[in-house]
């Protein structure tokens, strides 16, 4: 095998690794979307106002 060839080889190998890859997460993400939409027709959303927790958006250190 010649050095060309065995570079298309490895070329192709880290396509198709990457593809797979690409096609779990593509998977991962529809699971993920799936359950959210699932618990938010339950009402199973969690309650993020626990005591000491501040939203997202504010700024660090400003007083809610």
């Amino acid at each position: 095998m010649s050095p060309t060839e065995r570079y298309q080889r490895i070329a192709q190998i880290i396509d198709e690794a990457y593809q797979t890859y690409e096609e779990g997460l593509v998977a991962l993400r529809k699971r993920v979307v799936e359950d959210m939409r699932r618990k938010l027709k339950e009402g199973d959303v969690l309650d993020y106002s626990r005591e000491g927790s501040t939203p997202r958006s504010a700024p660090a250190g400003t007083p809610r």
